[in-house]
């Protein structure tokens, strides 16, 4: 994988917990995760918008010989792409925050599916600048509302050793 491909320090730290099974990687970028998920033995369907960015996951892909799902959708429209139902047993969403999908992730999850949750936090929107919209940032305990009716395994808000601050989860699906 390129160096840039790295896949996050999140999954890679929790991937043993992980449920062998079906993910849904959404707003997948490159497909750094992907990748990485896909080269573990893990069934991957992507979700990205940026045609470019779907090619160059495809071009890695290839060169590894792995199969992911890929699917050109624009997740800022729902109307154009209908999420399955208790379909995954992992899904995943790094650095993309759009707030009216989350309850669509929550539902694609089967019960006792995980999720891995890390974006930015509003702190790094008020220090920084970046993102340049402050919606795009989960505001204090934010992130930890919306999974409050999982199983928290792991929860942190705050900066990482690369100085962004961010908030994360892993949590688990009730039966």
């Amino acid at each position: 994988m390129p160096e840039t491909q790295e896949p996050a320090q999140l999954l890679v730290e929790y991937l043993s917990l992980l449920p062998k099974g079906k993910v849904l990687d959404v707003a997948m970028g490159k497909g750094r995760n992907s990748l990485y998920l896909a080269s573990n033995g893990f069934e991957v369907v992507g979700l990205e918008k940026d045609k470019e960015a779907i090619e160059v996951c495809l071009t890695e892909a290839k060169r590894l010989a792995l199969n992911i799902d890929i699917r050109c959708v624009d997740l800022e429209n729902l109307q154009s792409y209908h999420i399955e139902k208790s379909a995954y047993d992992v899904v995943i969403c790094f650095y993309y925050l759009q707030r009216n999908l989350i309850p669509y992730m929550k539902e694609a999850l089967k019960p006792c599916g995980f999720i891995l949750y890390d974006t930015f936090l509003i702190d790094q929107h008020i220090k920084t600048g970046h993102p340049r919209h402050r919606e795009f940032c989960f505001e204090h305990n934010e992130l930890l509302r919306f999974f409050i009716d999982f199983r928290i395994l792991y929860y942190r808000e705050g900066q990482d050793p690369k100085g962004t601050y961010k908030a994360s989860l892993v949590a688990l699906k009730p039966v």
